[in-house]
């Protein structure tokens, strides 16, 4: 079986890459792999921001709207484990509505760029489908500087979507 790998990260580009992954994986008789690496750095408005933010519990909404409000700064990993693992299950249910095979992997944590390409290695996935830009903001690049730096050390196929 055709192994699939697509980290998301609720950005714009990772949901198309999901569509475009889940297609692959029902022409190919392949199984998706759905991984996210913690968004440090973010901060509540980059959250709310993401388009999966309409996904958010009330609770966690309140959260995020009070520390905009209090301009915290970055946000703890306790609440980007939370968002994380909405990301997550969002896109597991997306690919399923698909009837695509799936596995999510355990919320990652470190440079996303390190824990996407061990992850691929590990579970030995031929190919790699994320999205071009994450959440980052752009510098006017094509890509951005982690799908640049995965599809320069991955040893599978890399798709980029846009």
């Amino acid at each position: 079986m055709h192994k699939i790998l697509i980290p998301v990260d609720g950005s714009i580009h990772s949901m198309k890459a999901l569509r475009i992954a889940s297609d692959l994986a029902g022409k190919y008789q392949g199984r998706l792999y759905i991984c996210h690496v913690l968004l440090r750095g973010k901060d509540a408005s980059d959250l709310m921001a993401l388009e999966i933010s309409s996904q958010f519990d009330k609770p966690l909404h309140q959260i995020l709207t009070k520390a905009i409000s209090a301009n915290l700064g970055p946000a703890p990993d306790k609440i980007l484990r939370k968002v994380g693992q909405i990301i997550v299950d969002h896109f597991a249910e997306k690919a399923r509505n698909q009837g695509v095979e799936l596995e999510t992997i355990p919320i990652l944590s470190g440079n996303p760029a390190d824990e996407i390409v061990k992850m691929q290695q590990k579970i030995e996935a031929g190919t790699i489908v994320m999205g071009a830009r994450g959440v980052t903001h752009s510098d006017g690049s094509t890509f951005g500087s982690v799908s640049q730096e995965i599809f320069s050390r991955a040893k599978c196929t890399c798709i980029s979507v846009k």
